[in-house]
């Protein structure tokens, strides 16, 4: 009798977590692209385009199977992205450019995944000649210049506090771009 007590109410509870609705909740302008660009080569990114800016044109190289472009697209927003989340001051929004990727990932078929897994370890190899080159097309480019609504936004904080700007106060841009340089991609090493 016990166990069918137990049945019964282990089939009522997934009735009901099946019933449930699920709302997602999301602050305007978290993750957003506002000038996705198209595979476009290194030296044609501006330091007006954001991560997610950067991973959709990533994403049309992958489809394109320009794996070399998508390598060098995925440094440049790896290095902003990480520069970000130093000025960000909402730890719970630093987590948006790892969001970003994981979107791109998820939409990619195994081989996709796996080309630009062996695109992205032969030009980003530490020390190398390809790795030296992207650095230094990045640092042409410069730090970034946009405003990081996109991880802003998709931190807590966004819902809490109206009246912050959500940037770090006396930020140091030069260092900090600097330190996103050497711990991403390992620059200057």
């Amino acid at each position: 009798m016990k166990q069918l007590f137990i049945f019964t109410l282990l089939i009522f509870g997934i009735n009901q977590i099946n019933a449930q609705e699920i709302k997602t909740i999301e602050a305007d302008g978290n993750l957003e692209s506002p000038n996705p660009l198209a595979c476009v080569a290194l030296s044609a990114v501006r330091n007006e385009n954001n991560p997610a800016d950067i991973l959709n044109g990533m994403k049309k190289c992958i489809e394109l199977k320009e794996y070399e472009k998508a390598a060098k697209l995925f440094a440049i927003a790896g290095v902003y992205g990480k520069y970000d989340t130093y000025r960000v001051k909402d730890k719970t929004a630093q987590q948006g450019f790892l969001v970003l990727q994981l979107n791109i990932f998820e939409s990619m078929s195994e081989a996709e995944k796996n080309s630009l897994m062996e695109s992205l370890k032969k030009e980003l190899k530490e020390g190398s000649n390809s790795l030296n080159e992207i650095c230094q097309a990045i640092q042409k480019v410069g730090a970034p210049k946009y405003y990081p609504k996109y991880m802003i936004q998709h931190g807590i904080q966004a819902f809490l506090e109206k009246s912050d700007n959500g940037l770090v106060e006396k930020f140091d841009s030069e260092a900090s771009w600097n330190k996103a340089l050497k711990e991403y991609l390992h620059c200057g090493e």
